[in-house]
């Protein structure tokens, strides 16, 4: 096939493409004038549109062995002309493996394809056939991107030397600016730029765990790629976000994503355990801790949860087994007696009203053997709750103030003292422990670590059995990473475990 053929196939040249908010729409799609990827990024995804000789070509990630993700504009010009379904076209997808001399990992044919409610240029695609379990797959986001951030863009589509380059290749992105659909980025260089070839190719927020899928590539000046004019030497480009789909993309794809997770023995086993809420199905499961900071496989252990915001646990009801408080969607507060053998008993309504407290966790912060609920409300205003012994709590306490730009927290006796701390993840990512008066109230914060900017939940327990408290988070939705205590504040390199 000649270069020229290759061009035609893969897309429709530069002046068919149409200019919509001073960028151009390539009719098929957008790869990169980076290096070729990594093995980290082989869950990119060729994709070919058309029987026989495609009439397009763009790029696509793999979600699941049976999943991709990609945009709407990737099958079609007019993306209300995709609909759920069989394709209207054969839809070929094609993966490369890894290893500098690998042929083809897998070519397969999509079966059905679901796209994003509201109208989002964002399409799951069902394969006919699964994709090798040796194929990595793509994690999601917990969050979005902010202006400034920096993003890894992956891709198969043309690169500033080849039409149809063997292998995926990455460039890096800046974040111009962001909407609620839409992330504006611009190349970090010259060098960096989305061609050809790349619409629908996954945009990657790259974290000390791996990269996360935040956005899909919609469309780009294309400067510095093959075919364009050497006069146009923009990078400026679009995505379209896909971090707040997280429930949507692995309820379509079939597997777990943590929504909410708490911790405590819920099996009178003597080991701290990890209950979670699935954000694809609604359910509510526990993991059964090993002792040693991992967790084992899921059991359910109810149904209907999908309108609860905030879990919590603790021995709320006084006969010593680990009991569930639960925020729901109308602002009802909740405690779920724990039987001590894995289940819950009837709900005890704690109190109503409680729509604007937006972080909870548990412990005794006034030294009565009660345990009390510690909550961050949306105006900042951190609050202590005092344990009846019932099941219900007293009125609130201010503990503190200016607690808006904290994330997550955990509580504990995290210093071994004897008195409940907290532990704080700040919106810079930086971990905070605050060490606790045993008088409903904490001392100044010590800043301990970065790098927490990804952790979209956490817990505390003693996931070891030591005696001493650690912190449990999950990240990508479904891997828990448990940092063992030392008993004096601070916390040991994590235990990995995706049960």
């Amino acid at each position: 096939m000649t270069p020229r053929r290759i061009r035609t196939a893969w897309g429709a040249s530069l002046t068919a493409a149409v200019a919509i908010a001073n960028l151009i729409i390539p009719a098929t799609a957008v790869a990169v004038t980076g290096p070729e990827a990594a093995a980290t990024y082989a869950f990119t995804v060729r994709v070919l549109v058309g029987d026989g000789d495609p009439a397009r070509g763009c790029s696509a990630g793999l979600i699941s062995r049976e999943w991709v993700i990609t945009t709407a504009s990737c099958l079609a010009d007019d993306i209300t002309s995709v609909t759920a379904g069989k394709p209207q076209q054969k839809t070929t997808i094609n993966i490369k493996g890894s290893a500098p001399d690998s042929t083809t990992a897998y070519t397969g044919t999509v079966a059905e394809l679901v796209p994003a409610e509201g109208g989002r240029n964002v399409v799951m695609a069902r394969l006919a056939t699964s994709v090798p379990a040796t194929i990595p797959t793509l994690a999601l986001a917990d969050e979005g991107l902010a202006a400034g951030d920096e993003a890894t863009f992956a891709g198969t589509g043309r690169t500033k030397t080849e039409w149809v380059p063997d292998k995926p290749h990455t460039a890096t992105f800046t974040v111009d600016s962001t909407d609620t659909t839409t992330l504006a980025i611009s190349g970090k260089t010259a060098e960096d730029s989305i061609c050809k070839g790349d619409t629908g190719g996954p945009l990657l927020r790259d974290t000390d765990n791996g990269p996360e899928l935040v956005g899909l590539a919609t469309r780009s000046w294309q400067g510095g790629c093959l075919g364009t004019p050497e006069t146009e030497t923009r990078t400026n480009a679009e995505a379209v976000r896909t971090d707040d789909l997280g429930d949507w993309i692995s309820k379509t794809a079939g597997r777990a994503r943590i929504r909410q997770v708490a911790s405590g023995d819920f099996s009178s086993d003597g080991k701290s355990d990890a209950v979670a809420i699935d954000g694809a199905d609604g359910n509510l499961y526990a993991y059964p801790g090993d002792g040693k900071g991992g967790f084992g496989g899921r059991n359910q252990l109810g149904t209907g949860w999908q309108t609860t915001r905030v879990i919590t646990t603790g021995n709320f009801v006084g006969d010593s087994n680990t009991d569930l408080v639960a925020i729901r969607d109308n602002g009802v507060l909740l405690t779920y007696p724990g039987k001590g053998q894995g289940g819950f008993g009837p709900a005890i309504t704690a109190g109503t009203g409680w729509n604007n407290m937006r972080l909870l966790s548990a412990s005794d912060f006034n030294g009565d053997k009660k345990i009390d609920l510690l909550a961050v409300h949306t105006n900042g205003d951190l609050y202590i709750y005092p344990g009846t012994g019932d099941g219900k709590v007293a009125s609130g306490i201010v503990a503190s103030k200016g607690w808006s730009g904290i994330k997550l927290i955990a509580s504990g006796d995290f210093n071994g003292d004897g008195k409940a701390d907290v532990a704080a993840i700040h919106t810079n990512g930086y971990l905070y422990t605050y060490m606790g008066t045993g008088q409903n109230s904490f001392q100044t914060g010590i800043k301990g670590g970065g790098g927490w900017s990804t952790t979209g939940l956490i817990a505390s327990g003693d996931f070891n059995t030591d005696g001493k408290t650690d912190l449990v988070t999950v990240r990508n939705g479904t891997t828990f990473y448990t940092y063992i205590g030392n008993g004096k504040g601070n916390f040991s390199t994590p235990v990995t475990t995706q049960p």
